[in-house]
């Protein structure tokens, strides 16, 4: 960037020198300069390539057309002045460059163009009074010279015009500040050498001050072409929106300079026709006149809509175009006041948190967008649509439509969407309410404890509120505040048992035919305040729900690998520890796997993860094949990837087949009836499924002897469940299996 200012500066300075040395723009220094410049301009523009390309190039080709025009006037001895015509074709070229790459940058307004209009008319008088008239109308100047230069000065006219235009439509940037400065500067050589002829009296000669304007022309140009952000700094420079108010001032000093400087120059100027003189300027002042009214006109009309946008923005969700929650809560006040029986949804999206947490808020946002989009098209035209913040969102509509509405919605809610480039599937939980509350509060208080319903049943679905739901709702919430306590009271601690309340229980797996324990599952247990023992299946959705899932996992991890320690350095068991799907998601969790691993000095082998099958189903196909990957890299380490609940329902083969595996364990629901013959078959069937596979079978709630026989029958040899062993605390495993030691030792003996 240095080396191209320094450019700059010495090509400037070296032009100045040029202009004084040849005052008429044809000495040899000023005609290499002029070669340079134009050379540079053509091979930048071929290298940068700018946008709008055909802009740019019809911007250079008026550079080029003057420079040709100088070349020929310098070179060929006697010239008629007739070669100089190129001067006057750089005018139209240049203007239809600079309406090309302002047209590119902001398309033209009503507004735009009335303000445009306006400079422009206030311009035109003072060239009508101070260049045109004299030009036209005084004696003893040359005709052909006269009109030539009266015709500069009308393109220099609606040269400004564009160049305005230009200015209009883009941001400050340097290419951008070095095109208007480069047409400027030729504007301004133009009217020095206009104004010179004028006050000469037909003095056509050039000065050097003109000389070295259109030189610097042609060399700003250049630099623009040359800058190392042509190529997109026009388009990163456009302007999104009107960045300037009216100029009301500004505008009436115009339509007050006209008249004044026409009436000083009658007085000054004695024996001048004054109807003839009068009568451009009042044609101009009364269409300036006209241009001040309608565009005041569009002034107001911009305030109005301004104030009309304020207004919806106010009242609407910005990113969505929803109703936000200040018109919801009116709106539904407005239903209690005119005693009106209030139909309303809660919708909440399942699994939105995770698509921020893995692919970051402007994907959640193209998503929230999507989904926006489906409440429009699936709620009734008479229903109120409100996002109440987040990824919640209500809904007010008549009564009798409600449930068909709320189906429709979690029918559409389910449907694929396709987010930063792949595809995510959420789902909806709906809460459904409707009768006379006291109040907007009662309203969206069962709403949401019927939205509560929906996710602990499984979400996915819609629950109209009943009664029965406030006290479970109740529950919930103590519960849900019990878990944050449990896992605030030890956030700041590193020590294993930091959870107050969490306590990890092992199962024992054991071999059917010995009876040895070959491996136990680590199961996290809660216990409240009061002493009552929860029960995992209900407070494992829960903590999913707000958020602790990620905390608890890890210390689950952390906390069985230390125990294992012992029993796999003595027994040589290992220990099998549940995932969640957010820990799968998570990036670096196989970084915290193996970091565990290290701390406590489990060897990998000793250590099983679990996945359930409603993990996978409920991920997109890029996020499986995220897991996937992870999942090989700890196999790498000698860890064993096991399936849990297999066939309950939401099995897909091709998991079995594209993950790595080592472990299928068998969901208690086939055990149960695994005594009876059909039954039987179909276990037979799973077993010699995960055999043909490489996998280990693990039958998991063996609770009776029939049930033990049978597997040693189907030569399945590892299962768990309460006939071998209930869950129990550390202490108590250790002690259990020292005893199975010492029986072990006895039968050998």
């Amino acid at each position: 960037m240095r080396i191209w200012l320094w450019f700059l500066g010495a090509a400037a300075a070296l032009s100045v020198v040029a202009a004084l040395t040849a005052p008429a723009s044809t000495g040899a220094l000023n005609l290499v300069l002029l070669a340079l410049f134009v050379g540079a301009a053509g091979a930048a523009l071929i290298r940068r390539r700018p946008e709008p390309r055909a802009g740019w190039w019809l911007m250079f080709s008026g550079v080029v057309a003057s420079a040709a025009s100088t070349y020929l006037l310098a070179l060929v001895p006697h010239a008629p002045e007739e070669l100089g015509a190129g001067y006057f074709l750089c005018y139209p070229l240049t203007a239809a460059g600079l309406w090309l790459v302002a047209k590119r940058l902001r398309p033209w307004s009503s507004t735009r163009i009335l303000d445009t209009g306006i400079v422009l008319i206030g311009i035109a008088q003072l060239n009508w009074i101070f260049v045109l008239y004299p030009l036209l109308h005084r004696s003893g100047l040359e005709p052909v010279h006269a009109w030539s230069v009266s015709l500069i000065a009308v393109c220099d006219l609606v040269t400004i015009a564009l160049l305005l235009r230009f200015a209009m439509a883009v941001r400050r940037s340097p290419v951008a500040l070095l095109l208007l400065a480069s047409i400027g500067v030729m504007v301004s050589s133009d009217a020095f050498y206009i104004v010179k002829y004028v006050v000469g009296g037909g003095n056509a000669v050039i000065s050097s001050f003109s000389a070295v304007g259109w030189l610097i022309w042609a060399l700003l140009f250049a630099a623009a072409a040359l800058h190392p952000d042509a190529g997109g700094a026009l388009r990163r420079a456009r302007k999104s929106g009107a960045d300037y108010g009216t100029p009301i001032g500004a505008f009436i000093a115009l339509a007050l300079l006209g008249p004044g400087l026409l009436v000083a120059d009658l007085v000054l100027r004695r024996g001048v026709d004054p109807w003839r003189h009068a009568l451009v300027p009042a044609v101009l002042t009364g269409a300036l006149m006209v241009s001040m009214v309608l565009r005041l006109g569009r002034a107001l009309q911009d305030r109005t809509k301004l104030q009309q946008e304020l207004a919806f923005r106010a009242q609407h969700d910005v990113l969505t175009g929803l109703a936000n929650r200040e018109l919801f809560r009116s709106s539904l006040q407005g239903e209690l006041d005119a005693h009106r029986e209030i139909g309303l949804l809660i919708i909440d999206l399942d699994g939105f948190k995770d698509v921020n947490d893995t692919l970051g808020h402007p994907a959640g946002d193209e998503l929230l967008l999507t989904a926006s989009e489906r409440l429009r098209t699936t709620a009734d035209a008479a229903s109120l649509l409100a996002r109440l913040g987040g990824d919640e969102f209500a809904v007010i509509c008549p009564p009798d439509q409600l449930d068909d509405i709320a189906a429709a919605l979690v029918r559409e809610l389910a449907l694929p969407y396709r987010v930063a480039g792949r595809e995510q599937r959420i789902s909806a939980s709906i809460g459904v309410y409707s009768g006379h509350p006291v109040t907007t509060g009662d309203a969206l208080q069962s709403a949401d404890i019927a939205l509560y319903a929906a996710k602990e049943a499984g979400r996915n679905r819609a629950v109209r509120y009943h009664p029965a739901l406030r006290e479970a709702h109740v529950a919930h919430t103590a519960l849900a505040d019990q878990l944050r306590a449990a896992v605030e009271a030890g956030a700041g601690s590193q020590a294993t048992h930091a959870f107050a309340g969490f306590a990890m229980h092992y199962q024992p797996v054991v071999d059917v035919p010995t009876g040895r324990v070959t491996a136990v599952e680590a199961l996290l247990r809660f216990t409240t305040p009061g002493g009552i023992a929860v029960s995992p299946a209900v407070f494992i959705p829960v903590a999913e729900e707000i958020g602790l899932i990620g905390k608890l996992g890890s210390w689950v991890l952390e906390q069985s690998c230390a125990d294992a320690k012992a029993w796999h350095d003595e027994h040589g068991i290992s220990v099998t520890v549940n995932v969640s799907g957010r820990q799968l998601r998570n990036p670096h969790f196989a970084d915290e796997v193996l970091a565990v691993l290290k701390r406590t000095g489990l060897p990998g082998a000793a250590l099983v993860l679990e996945i359930t099958e409603t993990v996978l189903v409920t991920a997109s196909l890029e996020e499986t094949a995220e897991v996937s990957r992870r999942l090989a890299r700890l196999r790498a380490f000698g860890i064993r990837i096991a399936i849990d609940d297999f066939g309950t329902g939401y099995s897909s083969l091709a998991y079995l087949r594209t993950l790595p595996l080592d472990v299928l364990k068998i969901d208690r629901a086939f055990v149960h009836r695994i005594e009876e013959r059909q039954d039987q078959a179909l276990f037979r069937a799973v077993v010699e499924l995960a055999r043909s596979m490489y996998l280990t079978p693990v039958a998991e709630g063996v609770e009776t002897a029939g049930q033990a026989a049978v597997l040693r029958s189907l030569d399945c040899a590892l299962a768990q469940g309460f006939l071998f062993a209930r869950p129990m605390p550390a202490p108590a495993l250790a002690e259990f299996l020292q005893q199975e030691r010492v029986a072990a030792a006895a039968v050998a003996a």
